[in-house]
């Protein structure tokens, strides 16, 4: 009976070291050196399974929320790339004394895809510039003195649009209400405590330097180059892919395409809540056109990136722990569930006569964090909040999913010219074979439409360039928002939205 009771005891012991050293597989990858060659890549360092694809959305986490290098703005070339002398333990430190964090990360250094797709085609803004505030956007006090870059978030359109159907007179693209407050599939988000959430769309230099040295910007040439119309570009409309790591730290040119689109809470003044959240300074223009000062915490984060193993994208979504029911109660409460509703949760908000946009939206998680990428979640916000004396507001953040292609076999040229969406190659698989959605980004899509799987790329196979409903653009829903300073020849849009 005693042996008996030791093996069982061995047995247990061996079973409880192995899934402890499985559950610091993770954290035990994560380069947090900012001077390695690992640490900010073109590709991923890790192999090609589903565990080592989450912790590399990780890595790209860590990465991008990095404090970028604070020559940067002062130095518009500094955009983009991670303070080097940082280390772990200044990662995701809070602001002091009631602000927003200082600085910025690596990511909100990136181009706001506005700066890049204009009204008119206009000229881009010059990488790492911070463009002015509108003129209706005052700083009246010192909420925007620290912190951020005072970022500007608007709930109006930047376009020109058509007085009868409502369109962007150039490309057709719906632009009456500003992207920054629609979500994918449309309809707005407020929190519990009747505040819109506003969204952002970033890209990296290897994306902005392709876009503006092709001048994509201008839907005409979009056209152009997707087909191949002079022969100089028989790839079409190809994004830049990331090259894997060598034992130099890769230039920006090198890293590939990086997307990303950001969810914003207005956390206003209640300074309890800014320990939890990456807080940003930041002007909102309301969809009444008034403008506002105020901080705001990342509630959701999509990272898509364009590798040299995956060419169709390895897409990463990244939300805060207090959104919706599922990981305890939070100390303030959900930002997007009142336990206490009767709302039907997940329902499109719509407008009548006029748009309530003040009313909360009761949230849910349809499709649960599987448990294995719970424990990988766990392992690394300790590894967070151990590093940084328990200080770091990235241990409140989660891996949601990660989407990815374990077996890219892109056409070649890849996509080519004249390629036609849906724009669909490889095998996408995803934690659990789960639909991949962010309760902040796809609150009223959580599970996507049945026979097309667990997949951003069912909906991201289907952009298009400006004004064709067919030629695909490398899974960029931002080209589509391109207008053109010129008549965009072969587009079969000019009667449709010129009446």
């Amino acid at each position: 009976m005693q042996i008996h009771s030791h093996l069982c005891i061995l047995v247990i012991s061996l079973f409880l070291a192995t899934g402890a050293a499985q559950a610091q597989s993770c954290s035990g990858q994560l380069i947090t050196d900012p001077t390695s060659s690992k640490f900010l890549t073109g590709d991923t360092p890790f192999t090609a399974t589903q565990a080592d694809m989450n912790c590399y959305s990780w890595q790209m986490f860590l990465s991008l929320n990095w404090p970028v290098d604070p020559g940067w703005p002062a130095t518009p070339a500094k955009a983009g790339e991670p303070d080097r002398s940082a280390t772990i333990a200044d990662f995701g430190l809070p602001g002091q004394g009631g602000q927003a964090m200082e600085g910025a990360t690596v990511w909100q250094s990136f181009m706001a895809a506005p700066e890049v797709f204009k009204p008119g085609a206009a000229t881009p803004t010059d990488w790492g510039v911070v463009p002015p505030p509108p003129s209706t956007c005052t700083s009246a006090n010192s909420t925007l003195g620290r912190g951020g870059t005072g970022r500007v978030l608007t709930a109006t359109s930047k376009s020109a649009t058509h007085p009868v159907h409502r369109f962007n007179l150039g490309t057709g693209t719906l632009s009456t209400v500003s992207d920054e407050i629609l979500e994918a599939t449309g309809g707005w988000l407020t929190d519990q405590s009747g505040n819109l959430v506003f969204f952002e769309r970033l890209m990296g230099k290897a994306e902005y330097d392709y876009i503006v040295g092709k001048k994509l910007y201008d839907a005409a040439n979009q056209m152009a180059v997707a087909t191949n119309a002079d022969g100089s570009t028989p790839e079409g409309l190809s994004l830049p892919k990331g090259l894997p790591a060598g034992t130099s730290v890769q230039g920006q040119d090198q890293l590939g395409a990086f997307e990303l689109k950001a969810a914003w809470r207005n956390l206003g003044t209640n300074t309890a809540l800014y320990d939890r959240y990456l807080t940003s300074a930041a002007y909102l223009v309301a969809p009444d056109g008034s403008c506002s000062e105020t901080v705001v915490g990342l509630v959701g984060l999509h990272i898509i990136h364009k590798t040299a193993s995956m060419p169709n994208f390895i897409w990463s979504t990244f939300e805060q722990v207090d959104n919706v029911p599922g990981n305890g109660t939070p100390p303030a409460g959900y930002s997007f569930n009142n336990p206490q509703s009767s709302d039907t949760p997940n329902v499109m908000p719509k407008c009548g006569q006029t748009c309530d946009y003040s009313k909360p939206i009761q949230v849910t998680r349809q499709v649960p964090i599987s448990t294995g990428l719970d424990t990988t979640n766990s392992e690394v916000q300790k590894l967070f909040a151990t590093s940084s004396r328990g200080q770091s507001v990235f241990q409140y953040y989660q891996l949601v999913n990660v989407l990815w292609d374990g077996a890219a076999a892109p056409p070649s040229p890849e996509p080519g010219a004249n390629a036609v969406v849906p724009l669909n190659y490889g095998t996408f698989q995803s934690e659990a074979n789960a639909p991949v959605a962010n309760t902040t980004m796809e609150t009223y899509a959580q599970l996507f439409t049945p026979g097309l799987g667990p997949s951003c790329n069912a909906c991201h196979q289907s952009a298009t360039i400006a004004g064709s409903t067919t030629l695909a653009s490398d899974f960029s829903f931002l080209f589509g928002t391109a207008s053109s300073s010129q008549p965009v020849t072969g587009v079969a849009i000019s009667k449709e939205f010129s009446e």
